[in-house]
C-alpha cells in the first residue's frame, strides 16, 4: 500500500475542499454574487430533491444571497479540521476522527439550535402572550405545510378545553419549523464545511488503522 505523507495529505485534503465547497455551492443553488445573490443558475434544477426522503429535509438549502453563506462552509472546514487534530494530539487519541464523534458533534449542535429557536420564538409567544391567551411553542420536524394544519387542529381543540373547563386562560400554540428554518440557516452550511473536513480525516485514520495490523 502507498503511504501518504503529510505533505500529499494536506494537498489531498485542499483538493477536496475545493470539490465539497463547489458542490455545496451549486446545491445552494450556484448563485453568482456573493453579497446579494445574484443570479442562481441551480435553484430550478435542483428542486426534485425537496421530495427525496431524507435529502430533501436538508437540501436544497436556501440560495447564498449573502457574505455569510459564502463563509460559513469555509469557517465549518477549518475549524473542524484543526480542531480534530488538536483534540486528537492533545488527548494522545483518535477518536475525534471516529464516526461516533462527528455523530456527537451533529448532535450537539442541532441541539443548539433547537434552544436558539426557542429562546427566538420564545420571545414572540411571550410578546403575544397576553390577558386570557397563553401563546407556547410547538416544533414540527417535518419538511412540508403539515406544521399549520397540525398546529391549527391542536389551537382548537385547547380552545374547546378551555369552554369546556370553564377555564379563564386559554392556551394557544405558535408554529416552529425546526428543519426548514435549518434549511434557511447559514448553520447548515457551517455543519456541512464541518462534516467535509471530518471525511478526509476519518479516511486517513481508516488507512492508518490498516497499516498497523498488516
Amino acid at each position: 500500500m502507498v503511504k501518504i505523507d503529510k505533505k500529499q495529505f494536506l494537498l489531498l485534503t485542499v483538493a477536496w475542499f475545493v470539490i465539497s465547497y463547489i458542490i455545496m455551492w451549486f446545491l445552494g443553488g450556484a448563485c453568482t454574487d456573493l453579497f446579494s445573490g445574484g443570479t442562481c443558475m441551480a435553484s430550478g434544477g435542483i428542486a426534485f430533491l425537496r421530495d427525496v426522503p431524507l435529502i430533501g429535509l436538508l437540501i436544497p438549502y436556501n440560495a447564498w444571497g449573502s457574505f455569510l453563506y459564502w463563509f460559513a462552509p469555509i469557517a465549518g472546514f477549518v475549524i473542524a479540521f484543526f480542531g480534530i487534530q488538536w483534540y486528537n494530539k492533545y488527548f494522545e487519541t483518535k477518536e475525534a476522527a471516529g464516526i461516533l464523534f462527528i455523530v456527537l458533534i451533529l448532535v450537539a449542535l442541532f441541539a443548539g439550535y433547537y434552544i436558539n429557536l426557542s429562546w427566538y420564538y420564545g420571545e414572540g409567544a411571550a410578546l403575544n402572550s397576553r390577558n386570557g391567551v397563553e401563546v407556547g411553542l410547538h416544533f414540527c420536524f417535518d419538511n412540508d405545510d403539515s406544521c399549520s394544519a397540525t398546529v391549527g387542529k391542536l389551537n382548537n381543540e385547547l380552545q374547546q378545553q378551555a369552554i369546556r373547563n370553564n377555564s379563564s386562560t386559554v392556551k394557544q400554540l405558535l408554529p416552529v419549523r425546526f428543519w426548514p428554518e435549518l434549511r434557511e440557516s447559514i448553520l447548515l452550511t457551517f455543519i456541512f464545511g464541518a462534516i467535509a473536513a471530518w471525511i478526509p480525516l476519518f479516511v486517513k485514520n481508516l488507512i492508518e488503522k490498516r497499516e498497523e495490523n498488516d
